[in-house]
């Protein structure tokens, strides 16, 4: 979009945003153009392109152990939480009644879909194949993420050696 759509009070708020995060030594930001902040975490190297134009507000906050952050709302309803370190969405299932609802975490982040990966191949790997809670999990992640602008379209395939003992996992969001 250009920058001629976004008003004076959206491009304001992505100044804030990047702003806050040029005092990260583990995000990176740069602009791609007047109207779009690319925000980028060093730790995995996933990026999302913030548009002015899907900016409703933003909220410098703190969390328990006094560290601050901003939570960034969308336009759409949708939001994400950026620290100094990562950024931050809420899970989606695809099926709110499943049991792995009451298990997820209100926030997750991209570095998140390494761990639940991990506790796959373990349980694989053991006698108790039941995976479908964490490919639940994994799926919830994966769909919070590309929701809020994430690529993880090679995330995606990390299941594909598990596919036999995850039937219904859908690889595509």
């Amino acid at each position: 979009m250009d920058c001629s759509t976004a008003t004076m009070k959206q491009l304001e708020l992505l100044n804030s945003i990047n702003e806050f995060t040029s005092r990260s030594k583990e995000l990176k930001a740069s602009f791609v153009d007047p109207s779009i902040l690319k925000i980028r975490q060093r730790v995995d190297g996933h990026a999302i392109f913030l548009d002015a134009t899907r900016l409703q507000d933003i909220l410098m906050r703190t969390d328990a152990d006094g560290r601050g952050f901003v939570q960034v709302n969308f336009q759409d309803g949708l939001k994400i939480l950026i620290t100094d370190r990562l950024i931050g969405f809420k899970p989606v299932l695809r099926r709110p009644s499943s049991g792995v609802s009451t298990k997820l975490p209100r926030v997750v982040t991209t570095p998140d879909l390494m761990s639940v990966l991990e506790a796959i191949e373990e349980a694989a790997e053991s006698e108790d194949r039941d995976l479908s809670v964490l490919r639940e999990l994994f799926d919830s992640i994966i769909c919070g993420a590309e929701r809020v602008g994430f690529d993880v379209t090679k995330e995606k395939t990390w299941l594909l050696p598990y596919l036999g003992a995850t039937a219904g996992f859908r690889a595509s969001a």
